[in-house]
């Protein structure tokens, strides 16, 4: 805002086209004339003290009734702001995660396989003679239920021979191949098997490639003779039984099973900076879930976070990811809005172990069969990725820590003295530094230098102070969002040089300060706090009295204003303006708004319907502001001061703040805010 004499700080032109010509080549018409009307914004203002009229400042001071109060934030401090780092889990594996079923297949070889000539002997009761049979014809052994083709990190296959025949099997040296390239996959020997009994030999099938389609090959079979005569049944023989367990693929062609490849359920921490967090209730921020997958197979994701509650129900989801088509990706992803979630950060078990800044998540992976026989490979993967980012709370409980903040040298405008320099001998004032602590926690604040500096004389003053010289400390507020609890240190004439800092008339405030939380440790046991807009607040602090009847404190601001845009303002016949306000201030509040030309000589000014005021606004016992009150005030401007607007170029608003004859304090905290609209009527030819 600007004094009467200062720059002006904002410039509006409204432009309405007030003629429209229709040319008519047909005929000749007389004018059509009629009345339109047209509201168009003009100008706003916001008036505070900082707009009081220079000149009411110089006055001599006498007694009024009235405290003008002056606190100007010198520095704000969220010192302990919480805000959770982003944190994310990126898990991911590949086919070494996934196995393939356990299952087995049996072939037989029968003792017509092994001799032909007990195919004719097949039924009839005779004496077998001893066996030595060496590369027996092939046996196609079809592993289709395995999987089509396999080549494998690890797993066994385990070869199990049943004797059926009448005789004892001394030797059997068997072989199994893979029937496309006649490569080896297995070779045991398995001696002394007795009439109806097995022998077991594992293989370790560890970078072996294994096929569907398989050949089994006797190499060598030795049998003992029968004891005597014995039923000859051709279709009996040897059975051999193939059983794979514990297949682990390194590229693979097959139906995969339904299996759990990633459980994970613990507790995850936290660094939040030396804050030691129990309790964050969420006032912003986000979760993301995403799941990649190349597999070609279903999956499914289950993720929960059983220390985040949303009004007790615990934070769940399932995602479910389609098998990716070959050659791609396939991608499912989900953002979760976590505003109003509360964070139990006390652990997974908190009544076994109450820790801090670790929340319990939970996440499981499934692979979801459908029966399909699928690729596979090492370099298919799946990918998974959860994330917390941006959480601020509402509130958070706990610790906050032992922070020190150092400012350094810094500066800030103070606007009492505004535009004012020369001298200026004031009495009856008391100034003080004044502290606000919003946050929970206790504070210690050490302010190392304060200066004054008058930018238009360039006079500076170094503020010393007795008090100022040692720490000063603030307790923690109560718990509830807005309270704070106040510090005030008094400077006077005895324990500083105030007065001289103070009459420096000081538009700049240097400073150097530290300020610090929990200066004595964590003396709350755990119960620190902090809002969304805990802060610590510095203040310079001025009282003074009022030097005048409060009626005569005026407030005023220029605006620069443009009416001959309007167009053709001689068919403009009369105008209506509205003046629409919003007042802080606990009085009433008288306007007059003055006309001045373009060399700011004044010209007139407009007159308010009905003497209508501006109606105080609510205040609390303190007479802080609670609330604004709007009002609305008409100015007719008739035909005949038309022509005053016609030349104006600025209009300077004048606010006379109305006393009621109590005794009050002001502070420079209220505002009052004006709109102001014209609606115009005018004359239109056509």
């Amino acid at each position: 805002m600007k004094f009467e004499n200062s720059m002006v700080k904002s410039y509006r032109s409204v432009i309405i086209l007030l003629v429209f010509i229709l040319p008519i080549a047909a005929c000749k018409r007389k004018p059509a004339k009629w009345d339109t009307n047209l509201a168009v914004p003009l100008f706003k203002s916001e008036l505070s003290l900082s707009n009081i009229d220079n000149s009411r400042l110089v006055n001599n001071y006498s007694d009024t009734g009235y405290t003008f109060i002056y606190d100007e934030l010198i520095y704000s401090a969220k010192l302990a702001q919480m805000k959770t780092p982003d944190t994310s889990i990126n898990t991911s594996f590949t086919l070494a995660r996934l196995k393939l079923s356990d299952r087995s297949i049996t072939q037989k070889i029968t003792l017509g396989d092994i001799n032909p000539l007990f195919k004719l002997l097949d039924g009839q009761t005779t004496t077998v003679p001893a066996q030595d049979q060496s590369d027996l014809n092939p046996v196609d052994i079809d592993a289709s239920a395995f999987f089509e083709t396999a080549t494998l990190d690890s797993g066994f296959l385990d070869i199990s021979l049943t004797n059926e025949l009448p005789v004892v099997v001394k030797l059997v040296v068997f072989e199994l191949k893979n029937s496309s390239d006649g490569s080896i996959v297995a070779t045991d020997s398995f001696t002394n098997i007795p009439i109806n009994g097995t022998v077991t030999r594992s293989i370790d099938l560890a970078n072996k490639t294994v096929e569907k389609t398989l050949k089994g090959v006797v190499k060598r079979l030795i049998t003992e003779a029968s004891s005597g005569p014995v039923l000859i049944d051709a279709k009996k023989g040897v059975n051999v039984t193939l059983s794979v367990r514990n297949l682990r693929p390194r590229s693979a062609v097959a139906a995969f099973p339904d299996q759990t490849v990633l459980n994970q359920n613990e507790a995850l921490s936290m660094d939040m900076g030396g804050a030691q967090i129990k309790y964050f209730k969420v006032k912003a921020g986000y979760l993301h879930i995403k799941l990649e997958t190349t597999i070609q197979e279903n999956m499914s994701t289950y993720f929960a976070v059983p220390s985040a509650t949303l009004n007790g129900v615990m934070l769940e989801r399932n995602l479910t990811v389609p098998g990716a088509a070959p050659g791609t990706k396939e991608v499912r992803e989900e953002i979760i809005d976590m505003a109003g979630y509360m964070f139990d950060f006390r652990g997974k078990n908190p009544d076994v172990k109450d820790t801090v800044n670790t929340f319990h998540q939970i996440l499981i992976v499934k692979l979801d069969s459908s029966g399909r026989k699928v690729k596979v490979t090492l370099n298919d993967s799946i990918r998974i990725l959860y994330s917390v980012s941006e959480m601020v709370p509402e509130y958070a409980i706990g610790y906050l820590g032992n922070t020190l903040n150092k400012t350094g040298l810094s500066s800030t405008a103070f606007q009492l003295f505004k535009g004012l320099e020369g001298d200026l001998t004031l009495k009856d004032f008391t100034a003080s530094v004044l502290l606000r602590n919003y946050v929970g926690a206790e504070g210690r604040i050490k302010i190392n230098h304060m200066e004054g500096e008058n930018i238009f004389s360039g006079k500076k003053t170094i503020l010393n102070a007795t008090p100022l010289q040692s720490d000063i400390y603030i307790q923690s507020p109560p718990f509830l969002k807005g309270a704070y609890v106040e510090k005030k240190v008094l400077l006077d004439q005895n324990n500083s040089n105030i007065k001289e800092f103070v009459e420096t008339l000081p538009q700049l405030i240097h400073y150097d300060m530290d300020v610090e939380t929990n200066p004595n440790g964590n003396v709350s046991n755990w119960k620190d706090f902090v809002f969304d807009d805990s802060r610590v607040d510095v203040f310079l602090n001025v009282e003074m009295p009022i030097a005048f009847s409060i009626g005569g404190l005026v407030l005023r601001d220029t605006q620069a204003v443009n009416f001959s845009d309007l167009g053709q303002d001689r068919r403009i016949k009369s105008a209506t303006l509205y003046v629409d306000a919003e007042n802080s201030y606990p009085f009433e509040v008288g306007l007059e708004l003055m006309l001045m030309d373009a060399n700011h000589n004044s010209i007139g000014k407009l007159e308010i319907e009905n003497n209508q005021v501006v109606q105080s606004g609510k205040v609390d016992a303190q007479g802080k502001p609670l609330s604004s009150v709007k009002s609305r005030l008409v100015i007719p401007v008739p035909p005949d001061k038309m022509a005053l607007l016609q030349n104006t170029a600025f209009v300077v608003i004048k606010a006379t703040i109305k006393g009621d004859g109590t005794n009050r304090k002001i502070y420079n905290t209220y505002k009052l805010k004006i709109s102001t609209n014209g609606k115009f009527e005018y004359e239109a030819n056509f």
